[in-house]
């Protein structure tokens, strides 16, 4: 699983959603934010059934992909699902 501060250093579009979820979703604060992307991707891992047929890595890379596709949308909005849901 990428970090955010993978995300930010990879510039672009991956910097401006690590820019975006950090201070439209959680208010500029890096820490909270880096505990909720993780703690979002780890939800796809552990319930989203069609990852238990894919090997490990290609698991880990999908359930990247979802976290981060709602993780997306959410903070155009400056929300946040791990936020919502503790």
């Amino acid at each position: 699983m990428r970090s955010l501060n993978e995300f930010y250093d990879q510039g672009g579009e991956d910097k401006h959603f690590a820019e975006e979820y950090v201070q439209q979703a959680h208010a500029g604060n890096w820490e909270i934010a880096k505990d909720h992307w993780t703690r979002t991707v780890q939800h796809y891992a552990d319930n989203v059934q069609e990852l238990e047929k894919l090997s490990a890595k290609k698991a880990r890379q999908k359930a990247e992909e979802l976290a981060l596709a709602l993780c997306k949308t959410l903070a155009q909005a400056g929300k946040c699902w791990a936020c919502v849901v503790q």
